[in-house]
């Protein structure tokens, strides 16, 4: 059985917690690449398995949420730039769909696409 990680809502109501899964995350995340035409998400390794990277890779800890995302970048695109935009397309999405402050964007760049 999969284990399943939550963000627990700290400003709930009186009617008890909000838990918030991290597939949400991961949704939203995959969602902002999907809009970008300069970047995609590497898929060379065809699917995810268990015990290997994963496409777009979203923990919580202590609370915290911390997403990895491996990308390919389009040929001709400034890397730099366009990792920082990336990095606070997915924070700023996140904090407006969940009210959740994300504490780390990571950006693995495995691949330039021509």
């Amino acid at each position: 059985m999969a284990n399943v990680e939550y963000y627990t809502y700290k400003e709930s109501p009186i009617n008890g917690d909000i838990l918030m899964s991290v597939q949400v995350f991961d949704i939203i995340t995959k969602q902002v690449i999907g809009e970008d035409k300069d970047v995609s998400l590497d898929k060379t390794k065809g699917f995810s398995m268990s015990g290997s990277r994963d496409l777009v890779n979203c923990r919580i800890v202590d609370n915290e949420v911390y997403i990895t995302v491996h990308l390919k970048i389009k040929y001709g695109v400034n890397v730099s730039s366009k990792t920082k935009e990336i990095q606070q397309r997915i924070a700023s999405s996140i904090k407006e769909l969940t009210n959740v402050t994300v504490k780390s964007v990571d950006i693995v760049v495995v691949n330039i696409e021509f």
